[in-house]
């Protein structure tokens, strides 16, 4: 009898310790949702290294540690899955994708569009596409039939609608980009290029009001460091409306 609450105690303490990483990571989600990023990053740090913590809370913790704008760190913890042999391919292709966004952030928007320009040749991923989508218009251009494929391949995506908006105001439908703003907005409230790009576009129809009021949406917007319009964005945009 002894013998079998040995074995039950042990069981438990496998479970225990097996359940941990996942437990740890539940709290550091309500962390984030509380706006407690340090908090955050100590527990999602924790449930990444401890044995049981699968390659998700790798990638996740990488993610977290670029919306605060670390992305060396989180470059570095996205190598230690790219660069496992044992670590099955999905693994590696979600973390080459996120990789690449380490690589903008840091300057390195060429070897961002090498790797994920090589990775769309062999897989399609909503991440893959918006990613792609948003480095593709960065010089300016429309890439409108590349963000036509990507809206048909998912039509729901917040940065794929994004990156389709921002081809139709550079080529000119405005027609178009209005019915793709009014969905975005409706559907993300809380996302500063919805409202950004939804300003841009009021202001080349001439609706100079209605420009400075989406902007001023974007003060109760979500932000993070890997939000791609920057306050300095807005604030050169107002100056532009009010000068229009």
């Amino acid at each position: 009898m002894k013998f079998l609450y040995i074995i039950v105690i042990l069981l438990f303490v496998f479970a225990a310790y097996k359940l941990a990483p996942a437990i740890l990571k539940n709290f550091a989600v309500k962390a984030l949702a509380e706006g407690n990023n340090d908090r955050a990053e100590v527990l999602y740090k924790k449930a990444s290294q401890m044995f049981g913590g699968n390659n998700q809370y790798k990638t996740e913790y990488a993610l977290l540690l670029m919306r605060i704008g670390k992305f060396k760190d989180a470059e570095n913890v996205l190598n230690t899955i790219i660069l496992d042999r044992a670590i099955p391919k999905k693994d590696k292709i979600n973390a080459k994708t996120y990789r690449a966004m380490a690589y903008h952030k840091e300057g390195r928007t060429e070897e961002a569009i090498e790797d994920m320009t090589e990775l769309f040749g062999t897989v399609k991923t909503t991440v893959i596409y918006g990613l792609l989508g948003y480095l593709k218009q960065l010089d300016g251009s429309s890439a409108l039939d590349f963000c036509l494929e990507a809206y048909d391949y998912n039509s729901d995506d917040r940065d794929i609608c994004d990156n389709l908006l921002v081809a139709y105001i550079r080529e000119g439908n405005f027609e178009k980009a209005s019915e793709i703003a009014e969905d975005l907005r409706e559907k993300y409230p809380q996302f500063v290029e919805g409202f950004y790009h939804s300003a841009i576009l009021e202001l080349k129809k001439g609706n100079w009001e209605k420009a400075s009021e989406f902007l001023k949406e974007t003060d109760n917007c979500r932000r993070s460091m890997l939000t791609t319009v920057s306050q300095e964005d807005i604030e050169k945009l107002k100056e532009e409306i009010k000068n229009a």
